[in-house]
């Protein structure tokens, strides 16, 4: 980012963000709870890391690689060794009855983090 001062609207969209960032729900709820435009909302979220306003985590650049463990396959809907998993950013996840809980609780933070 330049030496620029963000803008007054570039600083409320940022105090959104980071507010939503720490209450750890989704931007879907939090934008639901506060009158935003989901679409608006994620728009400026991009925006905001672009002019580096926002700050992505480390652990969120290996992801951001496509490193992130997902196996999917669609599964016979008589299948009923299977559970189906959909997440409101459109992701959709199935795994085995007896998944490791570890890791699908890791499969599904990865999963919600990209919105």
């Amino acid at each position: 980012m330049d030496d620029r001062e963000p803008t007054d609207t570039q600083r409320i969209w940022l105090t959104h963000v980071e507010a939503c960032a720490a209450g750890g729900g989704s931007m879907k709820a939090y934008a639901e709870a506060h009158g935003l435009d989901l679409q608006s909302f994620y728009l400026w979220k991009g925006r905001l890391k672009k002019l580096g306003l926002i700050a992505v985590p480390e652990e969120r650049h290996r992801h951001a690689t496509g490193i992130v463990p997902v196996a999917l396959r669609a599964a016979p809907r008589t299948d009923k060794a299977h559970t189906r998993i959909e997440l409101a950013n459109g992701i959709v996840i199935e795994v085995p009855l007896n998944a490791d809980a570890d890791a699908l609780c890791g499969l599904l933070r990865h999963a919600i983090d990209l919105r």
